[in-house]
């Protein structure tokens, strides 16, 4: 059965934050990475082919840098070597951490959002308002709005410091409620219905006109 548009929230420590976000490469990597994997995993050679770029130095950037961000999904033998399949753990991720002054910065491969989130903005605002009410109702009860009302007058709170304004929009939860449930040691999950989330149906046509050119 379809589980539906899964998107999970984690939470990331400042040095690997950062080693994205302030690195144009790293962030074009994770950035294919993450949207030519929606239908499936690819190879490290494949990925590097599709970002132009010489295949060793994206071993070096994914081996040093970017290794919380992927993992090998399975093998196949091929000229008489193994080749490696990779994909991220999570491919609907975004990742958050909180800086001084309670600032949020976001990494979010699949729209390709990295920085402050009062800067750079949220992948729902690529959505028709009807689309992302939908999506609200659609969450209204799950865990990421959970909350007493003491916890969502902090959610609300760490948003508008962040230039975030009211009606919020899913990954405006996803984030707070990330940020909020950091410090307990959890993350965060929204399920949408797969036929409800526009933007993914979007990367997925992506990726699967990319899929013919890259797969072996």
């Amino acid at each position: 059965m379809d589980q539906g548009c899964l998107i999970h929230g984690y939470y990331l420590n400042p040095e690997t934050c950062l080693k994205v976000i302030n690195h144009p490469l790293r962030r074009e990597i994770l950035h294919k990475l993450y949207t030519l994997t929606v239908k499936g995993p690819i190879t490290k050679r494949n990925l590097a082919d599709s970002l132009g770029i010489d295949y060793y130095e994206l071993i070096y950037q994914l081996n040093n840098h970017l290794k919380d961000f992927w993992q090998v999904r399975y093998e196949k033998k091929r000229r008489g070597a193994r080749e490696e399949f990779i994909a991220p753990p999570e491919v609907n991720a975004v990742y958050i951490m909180l800086g001084s002054g309670a600032t949020i910065y976001m990494l979010d491969p699949l729209a390709n959002l990295y920085g402050k989130i009062g800067e750079i903005g949220v992948r729902c605002q690529k959505c028709a308002p009807i689309q992302v009410d939908r999506c609200l109702e659609e969450i209204s009860s799950q865990r990421c709005l959970d909350f007493c009302p003491e916890e969502r007058q902090k959610l609300a709170k760490i948003l508008e410091i962040n230039s975030r304004r009211m009606p919020f929009t899913p990954i405006d939860y996803i984030v707070a409620c990330t940020a909020l449930r950091s410090l307990e040691g959890q993350g965060c999950i929204i399920n949408l219905s797969r036929t409800a989330c526009e933007f993914l149906k979007r990367i997925e046509g992506q990726a699967g006109f990319y899929a013919g050119f890259l797969r072996p």
